[in-house]
């Protein structure tokens, strides 16, 4: 289904962290960003002669240690592309290449007994705010006006333990936890409320992705599961995975989702569109042989080809139909 088109070499080797593979399609070209460390590493995967750029999450913070980044995302707010790097110091949100910091929040030192601060689950809900997930169990929703200003963020509390991941769609922001938990608000006259829940199936949350009225959910167990949004029911389960789930992602017009693991391998499966059709259904694996794999996204809009890297590598390895 898909064969390895070309390999590109990065400046530094991939973090053990999930979703460490952010994607952005931008005037006519597609990058790719990875986390190392403090730094994330930007490459052009369509014009690989484009040069590379490296972002050190360092700017807004005062301490003189890197913190480190734990998830990196592209998100469009009011037509304009924004970088939003997720940290263990707090929040930095820049122009879309990384060039200007526009805006940094840093969150409160931790009580000597509680554990470490971090943030984590990126996402933009209804082209105005900027959500972001921390290690209270909140939610942090910056608002950003029509002229782009980033304003200081509002709270929502819906978990008891770490936020993993975040999802949305349209006005509905799904937030999960360390635990497994999740909680699905929907924004009904300008409030975002908690509407549904889903408990936990014994393991963490890794990844999430939603998409017509469904939620595709990736857990540290290797299990797929996808859910009805506006009820919170379950409509499959896959065994998709030996180990921890790592990637996913949806190509928007197909209905192709890929899942990335530790395991080695990435999967491509099909979502079911109508009545009739199998929820979901598997239609291509390839394992990477001796990589942890860490992250995987479609380049394009009908899942047509992907890249993927993994831990410790120095490579983006890109396939095609």
């Amino acid at each position: 289904m898909y064969e390895r088109e070309k390999v590109l070499m990065v400046k530094s080797s991939a973090s053990h962290l999930p979703g460490n593979m952010c994607r952005l399609r931008y005037d006519e070209k597609v990058y790719v960003g990875i986390i190392h460390g403090s730094e994330l590493n930007i490459c052009c995967t369509s014009h690989p002669e484009v040069e590379p750029r490296q972002i050190v999450a360092k700017q807004g913070f005062s301490s003189t240690s890197q913190p480190l980044i734990l998830q990196a995302a592209w998100v469009e707010i009011n037509g304009r592309v924004l970088l939003v790097l997720a940290t263990t110091a707090g929040v930095l949100i820049y122009e879309w290449d990384g060039s200007i910091l526009l805006y940094a929040h840093i969150l409160p030192s931790p009580a000597p007994d509680s554990p470490a601060s971090f943030c984590r689950g990126i996402a933009a809900l209804l082209d105005t705010k900027i959500c972001i997930g921390i290690h209270t169990g909140e939610v942090l929703l910056f608002p950003v006006d029509e002229d782009g200003n980033i304003n200081s963020p509002e709270k929502i509390r819906w978990h008891a333990r770490p936020i993993t991941a975040l999802a949305t769609l349209c006005g509905t922001l799904v937030t999960a936890d360390d635990a497994g938990d999740i909680v699905i608000g929907q924004t009904k006259q300008g409030q975002l409320a908690k509407a549904n829940t889903i408990d936990s199936y014994g393991c963490p949350v890794t990844c999430m992705r939603a998409w017509q009225g469904r939620l595709l959910v990736g857990y540290q167990s290797g299990h797929l599961r996808l859910f009805i949004l506006h009820n919170a029911k379950i409509l499959a389960e896959v065994c998709g995975h030996a180990r921890s789930v790592m990637g996913l992602d949806i190509a928007e017009e197909s209905g192709l989702a890929l899942s990335a693991s530790e395991d080695t391998f990435v999967r491509v499966w099909q979502l079911g569109a109508g009545i009739g059709k199998a929820p979901i259904e598997h239609k291509y694996s390839h394992g990477e042989e001796n990589v942890l794999v860490c992250g995987a996204v479609f380049t394009d809009l009908r899942g047509s080809a992907y890249v993927t890297t993994g831990y410790d590598i120095k490579e983006i390895i890109c396939y095609a139909m």
